[in-house]
């Protein structure tokens, strides 16, 4: 039943593997394969750089130990109830967030957009804008991950459906070998056409799936983030996020949701207290939790 959450943090300890492994392979004499070729010398040294980055690798080995399970070659995809909420306790603990302030992520995503401007927006680099993605969705993503119903149960592990099922083995993407480790990046068409970030909603999905107050928790966690800092490319030319606008709009259509569904405050219960209060219909909890070891891992390779 929790397979989906393993996807989610799957997704980020592929990433966090990706980190890991980058880190690890620092040293070694051949090229790093988180580091695109043909790319700005100036991007080129900014992408090295965060490698040697103190802080970012606390933050991003916190989230590496949390959900090494459901990272690649893992052994948690098929997690218990209890390994998943457990999990979920783990991350979702202040101790755990304090390790990724959020003024540290922002201000690397300033350098990052100053450093790679032309692979970002004039000239764009596949891979260099996903590692961008996966390093400015992680604190949403984390709070999305962390929400809660408003009868105080996680949003993610109660979904039920085996929409997302087949979605596990899919979440990362093999880069290549450095040394003795394997590099692996989040794999974007998956996660971006599958809204898994968003914790698989879609806009398709019928008025009762999609009008809960978990759903307007999710929206909010990037809703908010989004709104203090700048996604340099726009979100329409993100590999990650580019399925927000639609759910939004979704969301806020008068014969969905309705536009005054998400104009509240969202409540210490981590949900906007509009609409049911159940679920999301559409995550298996193990999968979430794979993507989310994914991106950690990305973060940690370069």
């Amino acid at each position: 039943m929790f397979s989906t959450f393993a996807v989610l943090l799957a997704t980020a300890a592929a990433a966090q593997a990706a980190s890991s492994s980058a880190s690890a392979a620092a040293a070694s004499s051949t090229a790093n394969p988180y580091i695109p070729t043909g790319i700005s010398d100036a991007c080129s040294t900014y992408l090295e750089g965060l490698n040697t980055d103190k802080d970012l690798a606390t933050c991003t080995s916190s989230i590496r130990s949390a959900t090494a399970g459901f990272a690649p070659g893992g052994n948690l995809t098929n997690a218990s109830k209890q390994q998943v909420t457990d999990t979920l306790s783990t991350i979702c603990a202040s101790s755990f967030t304090a390790s990724c302030p959020q003024n540290l992520i922002t201000g690397k995503l300033a350098s990052f957009q100053t450093a790679c401007s032309a692979e970002l927006v004039t000239a764009p680099n596949t891979q260099v804008k996903v590692i961008y993605d996966t390093f400015y969705t992680l604190l949403p993503f984390l709070s999305a991950l962390c929400t809660k119903d408003n009868n105080g149960a996680w949003c993610v592990p109660q979904a039920n459906s085996t929409a997302s099922s087949a979605l596990a083995p899919n979440v990362a993407t093999t880069l290549g070998r450095r040394g003795d480790t394997t590099a692996y990046l989040p794999n974007a068409d998956t996660l971006g056409k599958n809204n898994v970030l968003f914790l698989l909603l879609q806009g398709t999905l019928s008025k009762d799936q999609l009008c809960t107050d978990c759903t307007a928790a999710v929206l909010k966690a990037y809703m908010l983030f989004e709104a203090s800092t700048n996604y340099a490319p726009g979100l329409a030319q993100s590999p990650l996020l580019y399925g927000q606008p639609a759910l939004y709009g979704a969301v806020i259509d008068a014969n969905m949701c309705g536009a005054d569904f998400l104009k509240s405050e969202v409540k210490a219960a981590g949900s906007l207290g509009q609409g049911s209060s159940g679920a999301l219909p559409a995550v298996r909890a193990g999968g979430v939790l794979a993507l989310l070891a994914a991106g950690a891992g990305a973060f940690l390779l370069l």
